[in-house]
């Protein structure tokens, strides 16, 4: 017969007593626990927790962790961290391993914010904690905070536990993370951060949706931007043209980004260069915003926009076919400027929105006019033929979207349109 535990066997013949049980951890953790339903999972879960921090250089020795019971009994021992059993097990990670940080970096300006940064990388997927501070961290972001949201993140990504130990304040962060070897270079760094917590969070392995600038100020012919502190500040840039060309007159301490949303969800960061016009075309185009993020000590920037006709391409006839098992698009084009190639994209459009199974390229030459042509086998599902102009500069403009070829329900064919 297998033998109990004796954590178990403590916890079965105290059910029903008031005072909390202390028990040492194997890392030299003081536990208190409440008996209950929920203590045995709590003490196996706070254990498993402590050792991976003590295995990440945390010191855990000492550390007096509450299990169970009322939060708010005063008669109570004293604790570092106190884990109520209404607390989920996801959050129970969370609200340790922010105790624990805390308590080892007692003093430093820091601590708080770092905590909350270790604690949200270490608790599982369902923390609502950690939702919650994924939310945080863009409503922030979103308001101009750059130091204590990106900046922190991209300190955790470059060097982890040691990076938090050895930059307790801000100043130490840049320090620590060469802002006066490389500045650029961490500027790009704490951008690419800051685009993926806003425009594309699963890249960060976050459990939050996408939340773009909302209503951030319109630009439509120029903007200048004065700092005394380290931001991030967001305008959407707008026009009624086909395009826009972004014009950075001035970049003193800044550096910054054009960042083009697709209809599909699909976005580009491009950098912007003092003196160096950035294109960039509104068709099959949701939103087109520019970001202007500030370094450390005074810092201007400045820029020109001004709206495009026909831009990248101007459109003549076009015309879809399928026959004889094949799938055939033609275009004609009149005149076309910073046009690399035409990409053809085939999209299977049974299903939640539809993927791209298939994606051909079509060289340029020259500014026009010319004719162009692109057919395949045609493929068993109902697809649609999708046509993008593909710029010098990375950035795609949809020129058209043909019917659904295969057969489709209504309904279906409708989503497919969107």
């Amino acid at each position: 017969m297998k033998r109990a535990s004796p954590l178990l066997v403590i916890l079965v013949t105290a059910t029903g007593a008031g005072a909390a049980i202390p028990l040492q951890g194997k890392k030299g953790a003081i536990y208190h626990l409440a008996p209950g339903p929920q203590a045995a999972a709590q003490f196996a879960q706070a254990e498993q927790t402590l050792s991976l921090l003590a295995e990440r250089g945390w010191e855990v020795r000492g550390v007096r962790v509450r299990l169970g019971g009322d939060p708010f009994d005063a008669t109570q021992p004293a604790a570092d961290v106190v884990l109520p059993a209404s607390l989920s097990l996801e959050d129970q990670v969370f609200v340790l391993v922010q105790g624990v940080v805390r308590r080892n970096l007692q003093g430093a300006p820091l601590a708080g914010e770092l905590a909350d940064l270790v604690a949200a990388h270490t608790a599982p997927a369902g923390s609502r904690l950690r939702r919650e501070w994924e939310k945080g961290f863009q409503a922030a972001l979103l308001a101009g905070e750059i130091e204590r949201t990106a900046l922190l993140e991209f300190l955790w990504r470059a060097a982890r536990e040691q990076g938090v130990r050895a930059a307790g304040s801000i100043p130490e962060v840049w320090r620590f993370l060469g802002v006066d070897e490389s500045p650029e270079a961490l500027v790009g760094a704490v951008w690419d951060v800051a685009l993926a917590a806003l425009f594309a969070p699963d890249r960060l392995g976050w459990t939050v949706g996408p939340v773009p600038p909302a209503d951030p100020l319109e630009a439509s012919g120029g903007a200048v931007f004065r700092f005394v502190t380290p931001q991030v500040r967001w305008l959407r840039v707008v026009g009624e043209g086909d395009g826009v060309a972004v014009l950075p007159m001035r970049l003193a301490g800044t550096a910054a980004r054009l960042v083009v949303v697709y209809d599909d969800g699909r976005l580009d960061s491009l950098p912007l260069a003092a003196g160096d016009e950035v294109k960039a075309s509104f068709w099959g185009v949701k939103a087109v915003f520019l970001g202007v993020l500030s370094l450390p000590g005074e810092a201007q920037a400045s820029f020109a926009f001004r709206e495009l006709r026909d831009y990248p391409v101007r459109l003549g006839a076009f015309d879809v076919r399928a026959e004889d098992g094949t799938w055939q698009v033609s275009w004609d084009v009149e005149e076309q400027e910073d046009v690399e190639a035409f990409v053809v994209e085939v999209w299977a459009v049974r299903g939640n929105g539809g993927r791209v199974v298939a994606r051909d390229l079509v060289p340029a030459a020259g500014s026009g006019p010319m004719a162009f042509a692109w057919a395949s086998e045609a493929r068993p599902e109902p697809c649609q033929l999708r046509v993008y102009a593909l710029t010098r500069t990375g950035v795609v403009a949809r020129l058209l979207t043909s019917p659904v070829l295969g057969s489709l329900g209504d309904q279906e064919a409708n989503e497919s349109q969107k």
